[in-house]
């Protein structure tokens, strides 16, 4: 099972992989600013409970983490300690976040974050060569336990030149 979390909305175009947002396509159907981020009604969705106090997520259900922003966004520093406290507390949940911005990560991960929580894969972005050149070391070095790469949009061919190993699942 599995089920969308978007803790935040909304989002800044950072590279080519971003010209045709799905999130900024459907915003402008609705006449809302995509650059606009802001904390949904859903951001505590991992936490609540039922009438009889069982978890209205079911344990072991896999969460798509922030499709609509990005979980390292500047703006989501506000509110990115409740969300590991959430995600820590609901180590039943395996939480998948995908980010453009790596350079982000360490300066953005809990205190007792150590290699990574058991129950998080943080995915990297790469679209093209440039950006997969940019991204690759950054994301490689990081102490994350769960690692995912994705090329997403794909743009064009990608060499990941040997670099891709064991160290990334």
């Amino acid at each position: 099972m599995s089920q969308m979390w978007n803790l935040w909305h909304g989002c800044h175009k950072k590279s080519e992989g971003c010209q045709h947002c799905y999130v900024y396509r459907r915003d402008a159907e609705f006449e809302k600013d995509s650059n606009v981020v802001h904390k949904t009604a859903s951001f505590n969705l991992p936490v609540r409970r039922d009438r009889q106090g069982q978890w209205k997520v079911s344990p072991g259900t896999l969460m798509w983490t922030c499709f609509t922003s990005d979980f390292f966004i500047e703006e989501g520093d506000a509110w990115r300690e409740d969300a590991w406290l959430m995600i820590q507390r609901r180590s039943d949940l395996h939480f998948y976040i995908v980010t453009k911005r790596p350079e982000r990560i360490a300066s953005c991960l809990p205190e007792d974050w150590g290699d990574g929580y058991e129950n998080v894969t943080i995915c990297c972005t790469m679209e093209n060569q440039r950006r997969t050149d940019e991204r690759l070391p950054i994301f490689r070095e990081l102490p994350i336990r769960h690692k995912a790469i994705i090329c997403e949009p794909l743009l064009e061919r990608i060499d990941f030149r040997g670099c891709l190993g064991l160290w990334v699942e």
